[in-house]
């Protein structure tokens, strides 16, 4: 089986595409204006999606059974993860840090 993300020229979409051991592939695609989180939560649910579809195919259950849903899963947790990491620097590009405030004493 083989994973990778899917590129969108839109920042606030992405998603991944899965080739099973059949060749047949499927894709997920998402949409989000702020990062998904939490990631494993998201991951398992598009990794279910992912079963669910394959499963309901003829000659699915054979895909469904030579894959290793938790490393489809943990590979979707990261590619939502490196998703997250882009879009907080496209959200926080602009701010910039507040000055640092004047030192003073503590008094009693």
């Amino acid at each position: 089986m083989k994973l990778w993300p899917a590129d969108s020229p839109d920042p606030e979409t992405a998603g991944f595409i899965v080739e099973f051991p059949s060749g047949t592939r499927k894709s997920i695609a998402w949409k989000s204006q702020a990062p998904i989180t939490p990631t494993l939560d998201a991951a398992k649910e598009y990794a279910a999606k992912l079963l669910a579809a394959r499963s309901s195919e003829p000659g699915g259950m054979d895909d469904v059974n030579r894959t290793n849903w938790a490393s489809v899963t943990a590979a979707v947790q990261r590619i939502i993860s490196d998703w997250n990491d882009k879009t907080r620097a496209r959200l926080y590009a602009h701010v910039q840090a507040p000055e640092p405030t004047e030192k003073r004493p503590w008094t009693h």
